[in-house]
């Protein structure tokens, strides 16, 4: 065998071996991250994921108005004991006093309210920074079913009306041709939620 040949078996075989590694590590890329964070005043460990989802109106609310609303999920560890919520934000100019109804593609889904607030949740601060700081922020108490719906759904709506009782329309859809928001999916897989 000459050093030529010797060289390009060497090559082949290099080419053999990292190539299977570089297609693992494409197959194998982490969904987006969860955050844990720890809420300092009451000592609770809060999982969120990194932004809340985004959910855009449907037409025209008025020239002040907020044309998105926000959803995340979040988990409070106090101590070992894991509670599951939902917390959503809709724009200040839309009504603050009526329950949003939440959908997972056509369902509506029916989630206990927290009514109680942060406190009785056992947390000090919101599980995330408002980005509309005069919204109405609501608490849901959310379960595996509807997680799990929320996080394979082709389309995540609220239906809310506004000051002059028409319903306002909010909506995520999930990336052309898929189905599932990979940030909900991630969130979920790594809290174990079962169904999924």
């Amino acid at each position: 065998m000459t050093a030529q040949e010797d060289t390009h078996v060497n090559r082949n075989h290099l080419a053999n071996i990292l190539l299977p590694l570089l297609l693992c590590a494409c197959a194998a890329a982490p969904g987006p991250a969860v955050h844990d964070k720890l809420d300092a005043k009451t000592g609770s460990t809060v999982t969120v994921i990194p932004e809340p989802l985004e959910l855009l109106t449907s037409g025209y609310i008025g020239a002040h108005t907020g044309a998105f609303a926000y959803l995340g999920p979040f988990e409070i560890d106090q101590m070992g004991a894991r509670t599951l919520y939902l917390w959503v934000l809709l724009p200040h100019d839309v009504s603050a006093s009526v329950v949003p109804v939440i959908h997972c593609d056509d369902t509506p889904v029916t989630l206990p309210l927290q009514s109680g607030g942060l406190a009785s949740m056992g947390l000090a601060e919101p599980p995330y920074a408002p980005p509309d700081p005069w919204g109405a922020q609501w608490y849901f108490a959310l379960d595996d079913a509807t997680l799990t719906c929320l996080a394979r759904a082709h389309q995540i709506t609220f239906d809310i009306p506004n000051a002059r009782g028409d319903v306002v329309r909010f909506t995520a859809e999930s990336a052309k041709n898929a189905a599932g928001f990979p940030v909900l999916e991630t969130f979920a897989t790594r809290r174990d939620t079962k169904g999924l």
